[in-house]
C-alpha cells in the first residue's frame, strides 16, 4: 500500500510545481542551424514549418511537436530556403524561396510543392491578392540588370499569376518601381508606378523623379490608366489611397496626393493634401488609415519628422505631432491595435539653456540621424501584424554603424521623450510612471520624469512595444523611468499596462521578448539580453509570475510565437545553442483549464467574464448622466475574462463589445486648419502658416455683407469621434478685409476683433519684417527656434516674448524618402 502511496504521490509531484499549480508541458527540438522564420498552416493552424539559416526546412504536423525535413528540388539541385510567405487568405497556402530565386507554392500546408517558373532575374517581390487565394503579382529584376553599363536590357518586369503559378506567367508591364493589388471594390485592380522611357535601361529609383508616373490596370496590362503623373511612391489603404507626386527634382521636394475610396464615384481624381507647413516635403509615412482617416509622418529633412491628421477625406491636415522620430524608413509611432484611437509616439527633444525643450538646428550632426535613414524603400503596403513582435525574424548581430548611432546617443545631451495619445492624436500627454518596481521597492519620479518606451526603430536591440488586436487593453513593451528613453540595456526593463496604456506597471528587470495568447490570458516572456533555460509566464494578465524552465542547459531566445489569430494556448520559443537551432512547444492545455462560460452574461456572479471600458483619465459624462470613462467620444465596454478566473477562452473570435456615446468634451476635438494646441495647453492657438485669410470663400464673403467681421472654426471633431451635445467648440471673430475695387478677397491686414474662447492667440505681420501676437499670460513661444510642443497636462505660466517667431521659421537641411505604410 504504501508504494502505492509513493507513486500517486511522485505522480502529483512531476505535474506540480511549488505553488501547487500544474505545470505545461514542454517539448524540444533540435535543428542543424538557428530557426530563422516560422509558419503556421492549415485549418486549425496545426501544420508548422521553420526553415534554418542553413536553408533547410522543417514541417511538423503536430503543432510543433515533431519535425520532419522538406526537401525541395529544382531539377536535380536541392534548394536551400532562404525566405517563407503564407497567403493572408489561405492558411493551406504558401511560397518558399530558394537562395538561386527559385520559387516554390504550397496549397496543402506543405504536403506537396510545385514549382513557379518565372525570368531568371537577381531579384524578386511577391504580393498575393487581398481575397482570391491563388492569385498573385510576382516582379523580376532581370539578369542584364548585373550588367552596369548603360545600354544593358536592365528592366524591373511586373507579371501576374492567377493559378498559383501552375501555368506561365503574364507579362504586366517593364520599367516597374512599386505595385500592389487595389482595396475595395477595385481588388482586381493593379497599381504601380513605373518609368515612362521603357527603351533605355531602368535606373533604380533612388531619388525622386519626374520621369515616373502612378498608374493602374483593370486588364492585367492591356490598357493603363495615369492617375498622377511624376507618381512616385503609393501606398493603397481600404479606404484611401496616397501617392507621392515629384516636384521638384533639383531640390527633391514632393507633395501628397490622395483619394478616398468611394463607391458612388469609382474613378474620381486624385485631390493634392494640404498639410499646414511652409517647410519643404521630403518624404511620408503612413502610420495609420484604418479608422475613417490618415496619421501621417511628414519628413521635412534630417530624418526627423512632423505628424499630421486628416479629416475624413484624407486631404485637410493638422499638426499632430513634431519632432518624432523616423529611422530607415520607418517612425517611431505605434498604434494599439487592440483600441480605437490610441497611439504612442517617441520624440526628439534637447535641454537648452533655459531648460526648455528644443530642437538644436545642428541635429544632423550629431552621427545619429544619417542620409541613409530616409533611402526610398521598396515596401508598398504592410498590415500591422506584418509589423508586431509575432512575426520578428532572426535578426543579424548590430552593425558598426547602429553601435556607432548606439554610442552617440550615450554621449549626445538629445533624449527621447516618450507620448501616448487617447484622442487619435488630437493631444499628446507623457506616460504615467509605475509607483513601484518589480520587487516591491518605491520609484521615485518627480518633475519632469516620466515612463519611456522602446518602439519599433531600434528593435535590433529593444523589443518594441506591442499589443494585440484579441488581448484587449494589454500592451507591454522595454523601457525605464526618467527624465528620457535610455539606450543602456543595463537600465531598461519590461513593462505590461492592462488597460490600454493609461496606468503601467513593471513586471520584470531587464529586456523580454514577449507574446500574447488565448485573448491575453496567457503571458509569456523570457529575456534576451543573455543566455536563459527558462521562460516566465503569467495566468492572471501581469498580475503574478511564473518561471517554467525549459532545458538544462541556456540558449540564446530569438523569439516567442504562436498562432497567427493568438488565441491557441501553444507557445513556441526558438533560438540558438551555439551553432544549432533549438525550438520548444509550450502547451498551457496541460493546466487543463476549463473553457470560460457566460460571456453573454458578463459582471453577473457564476460568470468568468467582466465588462471594461478604456478611459483617458478624464473625467466624462454619459447621456445618461453618470460619470463614465470614454474614449473617442463613447463609453465602449469590452467583455473579457476577469483577472484571477482559472479558465480559457476557447473563443476565436473577438468577445463582443457594448457602446454608448459620451458628452462632447475639448479632448474630442482637435484643431483647425490654421490653427495648433500650444505647450501643455488643451487650447487651440492660431498660426499664419498659411493665414486664415487663405478660407476666405462664399460663406465668409456673405456675413461680410452684413457685418464688419466673419466667424472662423477653431476646432473641429476628431474623425470617428462619436459624442453628443456637452462641450460647444467656439468660434474665432475676425475683421472683413477691406472691400477693394480689385479684389474682396485680398489680405491687406487681419485684426482680430474678438476672441471667442479661452487662451486664443493669433499671428499676424506687420509690414515685411517682425511678427506681433495677441495671447493670454500662459502661452509661450521661444524667440529665435523652431519650438518643440508637446502635449501635456499642465501649463507653466511664463512672460510672452516681444516678439514671437513662428514655427517652421528655422530652415532645415533636405534629404529624400520613403512613402510606406507604418501602422
Amino acid at each position: 500500500m504504501w508504494r502505492l502511496w509513493i507513486s500517486l504521490w511522485l505522480q502529483l509531484l512531476s505535474r506540480c510545481h511549488v505553488a501547487g499549480n500544474v505545470l505545461p508541458v514542454v517539448k524540444k527540438s533540435h535543428f542543424d542551424a538557428p530557426v530563422v522564420d516560422i509558419l503556421w498552416l492549415g485549418k486549425d493552424r496545426e501544420i508548422v514549418m521553420l526553415y534554418t539559416e542553413r536553408g533547410t526546412l522543417h514541417r511538423s504536423s503536430d503543432q510543433a511537436g515533431t519535425f520532419e525535413e522538406t526537401k525541395l528540388h529544382s531539377g536535380q539541385r536541392q534548394v536551400h530556403v532562404v525566405r517563407l510567405l503564407m497567403s493572408p487568405n489561405s492558411s493551406f497556402i504558401a511560397l518558399a524561396v530558394g537562395n538561386r530565386l527559385e520559387t516554390f507554392a504550397t496549397d496543402d500546408a506543405g504536403l506537396s510543392w510545385h514549382e513557379i517558373h518565372h525570368p531568371n532575374a537577381i531579384r524578386l517581390s511577391f504580393m498575393f491578392h487581398p481575397n482570391r487565394p491563388e492569385w498573385a503579382l510576382l516582379s523580376a529584376w532581370t539578369e542584364d540588370c548585373r550588367d552596369a553599363r548603360p545600354g544593358s536590357p536592365c528592366t524591373h518586369q511586373l507579371l501576374v499569376t492567377r493559378d498559383l503559378g501552375r501555368t506561365a506567367l503574364e507579362s504586366v508591364s517593364r520599367h516597374v518601381v512599386q505595385f500592389s493589388w487595389g482595396r475595395g471594390d477595385f481588388t482586381d485592380r493593379i497599381y504601380f508606378t513605373h518609368f515612362r522611357d521603357k527603351n533605355t535601361r531602368q535606373p533604380m529609383l533612388s531619388r525622386w523623379m519626374e520621369s515616373v508616373d502612378f498608374v493602374s490596370t483593370d486588364d492585367f496590362g492591356k490598357h493603363v490608366t495615369t492617375h498622377v503623373p511624376r507618381g512616385n511612391k503609393f501606398v493603397v489603404s481600404e479606404q484611401f489611397t496616397l501617392v507621392a507626386q515629384c516636384l521638384d527634382p533639383q531640390s527633391q521636394n514632393v507633395q501628397l496626393m490622395v483619394r478616398k475610396h468611394s463607391t458612388a464615384n469609382r474613378d474620381q481624381p486624385f485631390e493634392k493634401a494640404f498639410i499646414p507647413t511652409n517647410l519643404a516635403e521630403k518624404s511620408y509615412a503612413v502610420l495609420d488609415a484604418s479608422e475613417g482617416f490618415v496619421l501621417l509622418h511628414v519628413n521635412h529633412g534630417e530624418g526627423l519628422g512632423n505628424v499630421y491628421v486628416s479629416d475624413d477625406t484624407g486631404t485637410r491636415y493638422v499638426l499632430s505631432l513634431q519632432h518624432n522620430i523616423g529611422v530607415n524608413g520607418r517612425a517611431a509611432f505605434e498604434k494599439v491595435s487592440n483600441l480605437k484611437g490610441i497611439y504612442f509616439a517617441n520624440v526628439w527633444a534637447a535641454k537648452n539653456a533655459t531648460g526648455i525643450e528644443a530642437l538644436p538646428s545642428s541635429f544632423a550632426k550629431s552621427g545619429w540621424l544619417e542620409h541613409g535613414d530616409y533611402q526610398l524603400g521598396e515596401g508598398s503596403t504592410m498590415s500591422q501584424a506584418e509589423q508586431s513582435i509575432r512575426y520578428l525574424k532572426a535578426r543579424p548581430s548590430p552593425t558598426a554603424e547602429i553601435s556607432s548611432r548606439r554610442l552617440a546617443l550615450r554621449n549626445t545631451s538629445v533624449s527621447v521623450h516618450s507620448l501616448i495619445s487617447f484622442n487619435a492624436g488630437g493631444a499628446w500627454s507623457t506616460l504615467k510612471a509605475p509607483s513601484s518596481d518589480s520587487e516591491g521597492q518605491p520609484i521615485s519620479c518627480g518633475n519632469g520624469c516620466s515612463l519611456h518606451l522602446h518602439d519599433m526603430t531600434f528593435q535590433e536591440h529593444f523589443v518594441p512595444f506591442y499589443s494585440y488586436d484579441k488581448a484587449v487593453g494589454i500592451i507591454m513593451a522595454a523601457g525605464n523611468v526618467g527624465q528620457r528613453l535610455s539606450y543602456k540595456a543595463e537600465e531598461s526593463n519590461t513593462y505590461l499596462s492592462r488597460d490600454g496604456g493609461l496606468s503601467w506597471s513593471e513586471v520584470r528587470k531587464g529586456v523580454h521578448i514577449y507574446e500574447f495568447g488565448n485573448h491575453g490570458a496567457v503571458l509569456v516572456m523570457a529575456s534576451v539580453n543573455s543566455e536563459t533555460n527558462q521562460v516566465i509566464y503569467s495566468l492572471d494578465e501581469g498580475k503574478t509570475w511564473q518561471p517554467l524552465h525549459l532545458d538544462s542547459e541556456p540558449f540564446n531566445v530569438t523569439n516567442i510565437l504562436i498562432e497567427p489569430t493568438a488565441v491557441s494556448t501553444d507557445f513556441v520559443a526558438f533560438g540558438s545553442r551555439g551553432q544549432q537551432g533549438v525550438i520548444y512547444r509550450i502547451d498551457f492545455d496541460a493546466l487543463d483549464w476549463p473553457a470560460c462560460h457566460k460571456d453573454s452574461e458578463p459582471d453577473v456572479p457564476g460568470s468568468d467574464y467582466e465588462t471594461w471600458a478604456p478611459s483617458d483619465g478624464q473625467q466624462h459624462h454619459c447621456p445618461k448622466g453618470t460619470a463614465c470613462g470614454c474614449l473617442l467620444g463613447q463609453q465602449v465596454a469590452y467583455v473579457r475574462r476577469k483577472q484571477l478566473h482559472q479558465c480559457f477562452n476557447r473563443r476565436k473570435s473577438k468577445l463582443p463589445v457594448i457602446s454608448q456615446p459620451c458628452h462632447c468634451t475639448m479632448e474630442d476635438f482637435e484643431c483647425e486648419l490654421d490653427f495648433e494646441r500650444a505647450l501643455d495647453q488643451k487650447s487651440c492657438v492660431a498660426t499664419v502658416l498659411p493665414p486664415p485669410s487663405a478660407r476666405f470663400g462664399l460663406m465668409e464673403e456673405r456675413e461680410c455683407a452684413m457685418s464688419n467681421s466673419y466667424k472662423v472654426d477653431v476646432y473641429r471633431r476628431v474623425p470617428g469621434n462619436r459624442c453628443v451635445d456637452g462641450w460647444v467648440p467656439p468660434q474665432l471673430d475676425l475683421a472683413c478685409p477691406p472691400k477693394t475695387s480689385s479684389s474682396s478677397h485680398g489680405f491687406l491686414k487681419f485684426l482680430l476683433v474678438g476672441v471667442a474662447f479661452s487662451g486664443c492667440v493669433y499671428m499676424g505681420k506687420k509690414g515685411s519684417g517682425d511678427w506681433f501676437s495677441w495671447t493670454n499670460p500662459y502661452m509661450a513661444f521661444t524667440p529665435g527656434a523652431a519650438q518643440g510642443r508637446s502635449i501635456g497636462r499642465v501649463g507653466v505660466p511664463t512672460e510672452l516674448p516681444e516678439v514671437a517667431v513662428p514655427r517652421y521659421h528655422e530652415a532645415l537641411n533636405l534629404s529624400y524618402g520613403a512613402l510606406r505604410v507604418i501602422g
